[in-house]
């Protein structure tokens, strides 16, 4: 029972991080285009996905220019 414990233990933990990475957005704040959790920055706010790395280095350039509309925001 104990072998099969730290596993479990160490499943959750991980699926707990992932979660809490989670991006607040699902469209790309630069281009509009859809939003993939591959290309994300940390900000205040949470994590900022991005459609792609050229997008995701503009933001980091000038954060102020993209607002970021969270997905409660979007619809």
């Amino acid at each position: 029972m104990k072998s099969f414990l730290a596993p479990l233990i160490a499943c959750l933990a991980m699926a707990t991080t992932v979660l809490a990475a989670w991006p607040i957005n699902d469209i790309c704040p630069v281009d509009a285009k859809a939003a993939r959790p591959i290309y994300r920055v940390k900000t205040a706010d949470g994590f900022v996905a991005f459609c792609c790395m050229d997008c995701l280095t503009s933001y980091e350039k000038s954060p102020g220019k993209y607002p970021v509309k969270k997905k409660d925001e979007q619809k």
